[in-house]
């Protein structure tokens, strides 16, 4: 594990992705199709990702226990918490992603469990691996100045968004659709980080990440509702709003990022690491 920590310190981009690649890989493993003739196609399709998104976000962190970076990395107990009010936007963006009209189909209230708790799931491991893991790793390469601070916000959240292109490769979305999608997720990716390091907790963040995305997809459990099997495609004016709608969360990101100070971080001592300390893209 000590040679692993090291090639991360190293090699924060490719260590980055090659993490992220393994979170894919082991978050698309078909296994609705063994649940599927017990529980029903729905189910069985949550019950994969809660599983899968369960147990990968624990992989990584046992991660960041092993590398001793879990304090860094936001997990800390609530008395140390600071600043959760920063992120309200988060919150009026799950209220903006309800849809207006929609009714909860009730009498199926293992569906509607199954459903929250895949959200969950993707709040966990989205967040470990990408804030906790990613970025903490970035920010011991290059978190002892503020210019560091930022790149290790702004390239996990640019990788954060790339990774979004699984969902065009794998037929689940169009073109346009992802390229939004991947577009808004570095946002979202950057205001993520910014509010962790700002509260000093990555627990709010999992749960509202977790939020956005329940909202978001609340047709699956609505009466007349269900799984997509394609996404409709979006026109360019659209994809042009979402990204306008967007925006500013990515500015306000950067804008509440300003009073992260290095020093607040608690860093460890990599000067005895080979690598060097400067923020050069590295890999």
């Amino acid at each position: 594990m000590q040679k692993l920590k090291t090639f991360a310190l190293q090699r924060p981009v490719l260590f980055s992705l090659l993490v992220m690649l393994l979170g894919i890989l082991l978050t698309e493993i078909p296994l609705k199709e063994l649940f599927a003739p017990y529980v029903g196609i729905q189910p069985a399709h949550y019950l994969t990702i809660i599983l899968e998104q369960g147990l990968v976000g624990l992989l990584f962190f046992v991660m960041l226990a092993r590398f001793g970076w879990l304090k860094t990395a936001g997990f800390t107990p609530p008395n140390q918490w600071r600043a959760l009010w920063l992120g309200w936007p988060l919150v009026i963006m799950t209220l903006i992603n309800i849809e207006e009209g929609l009714v909860i189909d009730t009498s199926k209230p293992v569906l509607i469990t199954l459903h929250l708790l895949t959200a969950l799931s993707t709040g966990w491991v989205e967040e470990i691996l990408f804030r906790g893991v990613v970025v903490t790793t970035f920010l011991q390469k290059w978190g002892r100045s503020k210019m560091g601070i930022y790149l290790s916000v702004l390239v996990p959240g640019i990788l954060f968004g790339i990774v979004h292109l699984a969902n065009f490769l794998q037929g689940r979305k169009p073109l346009l659709n992802n390229l939004t999608q991947i577009t808004f997720a570095i946002f979202f990716g950057v205001l993520f980080a910014a509010c962790i390091l700002r509260n000093r907790s990555i627990w709010p963040m999992i749960f509202l990440h977790a939020a956005v995305d329940w909202a978001g997809t609340l047709r699956e459990i609505a009466v007349g509702g269900g799984l997509r099997t394609t996404a409709p495609v979006i026109s360019p004016r659209d994809a042009l709003l979402s990204i306008l709608i967007t925006l500013p969360l990515f500015l306000y990101g950067l804008f509440i990022l300003r009073k992260v100070e290095p020093d607040a971080l608690e860093l460890e001592d990599t000067s005895r690491t080979p690598s060097s300390l400067s923020p050069a893209l590295t890999s």
